[in-house]
Formats: C-alpha cells, structure tokens, sequence
C-alpha cells in the first residue's frame, strides 16, 4: 500500500463516498472504512500522516518461540530484578517467549548458545533470582504446594510451576520497549487500534489487553451506526 485518500464516486456507499487505497502493484482499493491494526510501525498511521506521542524505555526485550516436552495451557509471568518474563502459549507444545531486561543483558543473552539460553530461561522462570515458594511434588502430577503464613493463620494452597523449555523453535529477537501513543485516534474513513494507536510496555500482556478492548470498542460503535443508517466512515465531533 503506498497511501490511503479519501475518495468518491467508485464506492457502494449510500453517500457516494469512501477511502481509497493505492497499492503498490498499481491497484485501487475503495472501502467506507479504513482500520489501521498493522502494528506499532503502522504503514496506515505513516500514511495518514497521524503524527505520535512518546518516550523510549531503559529496557529491550527479548522475543523467540519455544518448545515444551508437555503441552502449556497457561500463561506465566515471573518478575525478576531487571524486569519480567513470560511464557505465552500459542497452542500444542509451543509458547511464546517475551522477557524484558536492560539492553546490555539483552544484547549477551540474545548472542547466548541455545543451549545456554534454554537454561538460562528455565532458571527465570522456575528458581532463579532470589526466594522461591516453598514446594513438594505430590505424586503422579506436576502440582506443588506451599505453606502462606499471615498474622492470623495459615492456608494450604497449590502451586504449579512453568513446564520446562526443551529448545527453541524459532530464532531470536531483541527490540528496544517504548511507549508510543497517536496524536489521534480517527480521521475521516479512517481509525486505528491496537498498537498502531498506541504500545505499552509489555508487563501483563496489557498491550494486547488494549487491542482486545479497541477491537471491541469499534465493533460497537460500527454496529449502532449501521443501525441507524450513519455513515460509519464520518468522525462524529
């Protein structure tokens, strides 16, 4: 795609107009609306010269895919003293890996042997870096129990740890975290979500958090304009 314009007379629109996409290979493409979701380097935002917002974080993170011997149903996150890890299931045996951390270290762990960075994750994640809750397996699972203390009592609850990484299922990539937020949100036929509006720092997952809740939050506001018979491609002031 080279730019995105707003357009009129080629769509189906009840008001004759709409967005038009140039394409690279010559092409036009029409539509009532445009929804820039292609990321934090959004081609869609660059092109409707949406200018943004924000600052770079002290940390770079380190991406890759993994390989369990079990399958992973959960996610896990563990934060350690130069930032968080975690482990995304993406289905079968694999999960994904984001673990944050100053650049140096991200720069010598990310140049590791994958045998060395294996280890190095399961350490992270299971009795690296400091206390690690008090635990024994119970037989015929992989469950493990601790005992929590408070000033009044004390409870016997369960506690699973991360099913171990066995080896990397794709290469791995280091990236500087920063926080970037778009001047605007919307323009005429034009809208952008997720992370095209707007990246976090990947704590809690709450960047794709957001995208779910834009995803959501567009899909409403499309439908009760469709109700009414508006032109969900005009900003309402």
């Amino acid at each position: 795609m080279s730019s995105v314009t707003s357009s009129s007379g080629t769509s189906s629109s009840a008001s004759g107009s709409s967005a038009k996409l140039e394409l690279d290979n010559g092409n036009s493409m029409y539509a009532k609306l445009v929804v820039g979701a292609d990321g934090s380097k959004s081609s869609v935002r660059e092109l409707a010269r949406i200018q943004t917002t924000g600052w770079k974080y002290s940390q770079s993170a380190i991406i890759c895919t993994v390989e369990h011997a079990v399958e992973n149903f959960c996610a896990w996150q563990r934060f350690l003293p130069n930032g968080p890890i975690a482990l995304l299931p993406i289905g079968e045996k694999f999960s994904n890996i984001v673990w944050s951390m100053d650049p140096k270290e991200a720069v010598d762990r990310n140049s590791m042997s994958e045998d060395d960075f294996v280890k190095a994750v399961n350490l992270a994640l299971d009795d690296g870096y400091g206390p690690h809750p008090r635990s024994k397996s119970f037989e015929g699972g992989n469950v493990f129990s601790w005992l929590k203390a408070d000033s009044t009592s004390s409870t016997h609850e369960g506690f699973e740890l991360p099913p171990k990484v066995i080896k990397l299922a794709s290469h791995r990539m280091a990236f500087p975290l920063s926080l970037m937020h778009a001047n605007s949100y919307a323009s005429k036929r034009l809208v952008l979500i997720g992370d095209a509006a707007h990246t976090v720092h990947p704590l809690a997952g709450q960047g794709v958090n957001m995208g779910f809740a834009d995803a959501l939050c567009l899909s409403k506001v499309i439908a009760e304009g469709v109700a009414v018979g508006s032109d969900i491609g005009e900003v309402c002031s």
